[in-house]
């Protein structure tokens, strides 16, 4: 591998750990993610650090709890001065380009202040002369250099409605179809109208293979669009890096440029559920049986926190359900389909041997498991449990990890691949006073790169998880979760309600065993061993030049 390869990492938005072929899945078909796990290592037990959008995006891109980045709930934006992956590998000369969704920054909104700079915010979704213009009126295309992001190419929204770049484009090129084509009621799951090459999966992958292509100098060979700007606009500023040219001849050369790190997001299978028609159709026969704890919720694991704030009461409609897990299957083999062509690229890029590929997701869904959609603060384990595929060059291939993992190693595994130390660990190693006792690492997360490289087990072997909720019936609700290879210990404020579920032999958590006194040492022991991390982890990056 090279000592620093190109890094592609795909992300979705509330995709489950479960939710994929290689997983095991009876009926959801990924055969190119599962080519990712076959070329290196799937891990089958990762789980989100913050189970809700733009909590587990600060992680994935800051690699820093939720404490430590501040971005505790969904409408807290990322601090811009904390270092990110992208800034970070963009200082050690690496070309950095997100495609798709970031979510750093709140979306709401639907007024503009009196003397509000609309500026600060390019992802906040105003609408003022829709579609085509958001924030104010102020943005057609998003902006560069943002929070480490050299350039971007944004997709806003999820599923029924979308903003930024890709709108952009969908009106210049296809008025009208977008307000027709993304017409969508949740009441009644069902496909899209918008043809599937014109849907914003398909132009997140473009836009991925215009950027590599042109980062690899493939893109400098003689096509018909290799020369067009990645929105098509003839008059825009391309956001790839520009073909080198032979000096001697003036024709474009196939000499890659620096390494670079793309950032490829997709906004599904994220509610509400709707997959273009291709894939609804591919999945409309599939007989889907409920599991137990869909059809009827269990007494024996309820939470009182939950109850009291009105959450799980009641199982859902079966045929609903069932309609909006078919969309889901539907919904992520459309992405899988995408993620196949990029993978494709790479190849005829002649860079895949050269190129680290991760895919990941910010968390789950319940999708009517005890009583619950979505994801927030629940005690289960679906809307936490996220789907963790990766492959480097050279590396192990076809491994399958067992031990539990978290969504915090994500950024100290790619910076170690890449070859580029955090600054804030060469900070503490300058001012670090005790030689023989060298500071503690900024990022809590563990480098799996043994793991990836040599077929190591991870060492940590647990995973945190948090969410902070301000709302219902208490004024703040925290939620914190340690999750183990045999077991899952949940706290609740400010009940201090206390959950156990044995993960070996109760996988879909039907019986808290917290109160049942056999199970006394273990709580203990796992409430210390939660304190214990929660310490570990707290404020680690912040205490910048420090050795503590």
């Amino acid at each position: 591998m090279k000592k620093h390869p190109n890094i592609l990492i795909f992300c979705t938005d509330e995709q489950r750990g479960d939710h994929l072929g290689c997983m095991g899945h009876p009926h959801i078909k990924t055969p190119n993610i599962d080519r990712i796990a076959a070329e290196g290592s799937l891990f089958r037990n990762c789980y989100s650090s913050s189970p809700v959008c733009m909590p587990a995006r600060a992680t994935m891109i800051t690699g820093l709890t939720n404490r430590a980045s501040g971005v505790y709930s969904n409408g807290v934006p990322l601090d811009k001065s904390i270092p990110t992956l992208p800034g970070i590998l963009a200082g050690a000369g690496y070309r950095t380009h997100s495609v798709g969704k970031i979510h750093l920054q709140p979306w709401g909104g639907r007024t503009i202040a009196e003397n509000e700079d609309t500026s600060i915010n390019p992802e906040r979704r105003i609408y003022w002369k829709w579609p085509g213009r958001w924030e104010g009126g102020i943005y057609t295309e998003a902006p560069d250099n943002y929070y480490g992001f050299q350039t971007q190419d944004s997709v806003g929204g999820h599923v029924d409605y979308a903003y930024g770049d890709y709108v952009t484009w969908l009106e210049k090129n296809h008025p009208g179809v977008y307000e027709e084509g993304y017409r969508y009621s949740n009441q009644n799951p069902g496909p899209l109208t918008i043809d599937a090459d014109l849907h914003y999966n398909k132009w997140i992958a473009d836009r991925a293979i215009e950027f590599v292509e042109n980062a690899s100098g493939a893109g400098c060979q003689a096509s018909e669009s290799a020369g067009r700007s990645v929105r098509e606009n003839p008059d825009a500023v391309s956001t790839a890096t520009p073909c080198r040219r032979d000096r001697t001849t003036s024709e474009p050369s196939p000499e890659p440029g620096p390494p670079f790190f793309l950032w490829c997001s997709f906004p599904d299978p994220h509610e509400p559920f709707a997959a273009v028609e291709k894939w609804s159709d591919f999945y409309e026969d599939i007989e889907i049986e409920l599991p137990p704890h869909t059809l009827e919720l269990s007494p024996d694991n309820r939470s009182e926190t939950m109850k009291m704030r009105g959450k799980g009461m009641k199982a859902y409609d079966p045929e609903w359900t069932k309609e909006c897990i078919r969309q889901t299957y539907g919904m992520i083999s459309h992405i899988d389909e995408q993620v196949g062509r990029v993978l494709d690229a790479l190849e005829n890029a002649g860079i895949a041997d050269d190129t680290v590929v991760m895919f990941i997701s910010d968390h789950g869904d319940q999708l009517g498991e005890h009583g619950l959609f979505y994801k927030a603060d629940y005690p289960y384990n679906a809307h936490m449990h996220i789907p963790f595929v990766a492959s480097i060059p050279g590396g192990v291939e076809g491994r399958v990890v067992d031990d539990v993992v978290s969504q915090l190693d994500l950024v100290p595994t790619a910076l170690d691949l890449a070859g580029v130390p955090h600054p804030d660990d060469l900070l503490r190693q300058q001012k670090s006073r005790d030689k023989d006792a060298p500071p503690l690492p900024a990022l809590p997360g563990e480098v799996l790169t043994p793991v990836l490289r040599a077929g190591a087990r991870p060492v940590r072997r647990n995973a945190l998880v948090e969410h902070d909720t301000v709302n219902g019936r208490f004024e703040t609700v925290h939620m914190r979760t340690l999750v183990t290879n045999d077991f899952k210990l949940v706290y609740y404020t400010p009940l201090q309600e206390v959950m156990l579920f044995d993960r070996k032999n109760d996988p879909d958590e039907i019986k808290n065993l917290a109160d049942e006194s056999e199970y006394s040492v273990v709580v203990n022991k796992l409430l210390k061993q939660l304190l214990a991390e929660l310490a570990r982890t707290e404020m680690r990056a912040h205490c910048r030049g420090t050795s503590a």
